[in-house]
């Protein structure tokens, strides 16, 4: 049941927000355009973690992302807008607000064209794949040795694999 419904409004730009408590999780609403009325951000707090789900004036997922106080803590997900079926665009990995761990980029038909590994917020691996119909790495950059020494055990015997 929905406890301490709140409703907002916000006439010149057109933005209304809409909080309440739904068990023990905390939900914000952002509605824009006052014609249609439609959700943009949905925003879910448990546990001090916050959960951002961003769509298009159609409903259409575009990303998700995780806060902990306030700082980006583990995966974004961008999608391509214009798939109906939620087909990841981007995956990035963050660490107490920095980019840390696999990064990657893909193309519409969902193949991988840019991996980069990040370490505390700083580049340290970039992988390239020229050719989408073939699977393997090609055009591996070390962009930075001491990041890449820095990686945990797990994340480094990973990058060992396709090195």
């Amino acid at each position: 049941m929905k406890e301490n419904h709140k409703i907002t409004k916000y006439p010149s730009r057109n933005i209304q927000t809409e909080t309440y408590d739904d068990g023990d999780t905390f939900v914000t609403k952002h509605f824009y355009d006052a014609k249609d009325a439609y959700v943009r951000e949905l925003i879910y707090l448990k546990d001090g973690i916050k959960k951002v789900k961003h769509t298009t004036p159609q409903g259409v997922m575009s990303k998700i992302e995780h806060f902990v106080d306030d700082k980006r803590q583990g995966e974004e997900i961008k999608y391509f807008i214009s798939k109906a079926n939620a087909t990841v665009k981007s995956s990035k990995m963050y660490d107490n607000g920095k980019l840390h761990g696999e990064n990657l980029t893909y193309n519409a038909f969902g193949q991988i064209i840019k991996h980069e590994v990040f370490a505390k917020g700083k580049l340290a691996v970039k992988y390239l794949r020229e050719n989408a119909d073939n699977k393997d790495i090609t055009g591996v950059q070390i962009i930075d040795k001491e990041s890449v020494e820095n990686l945990s055990q797990e994340d480094y015997d990973k990058l060992q694999t396709y090195i």
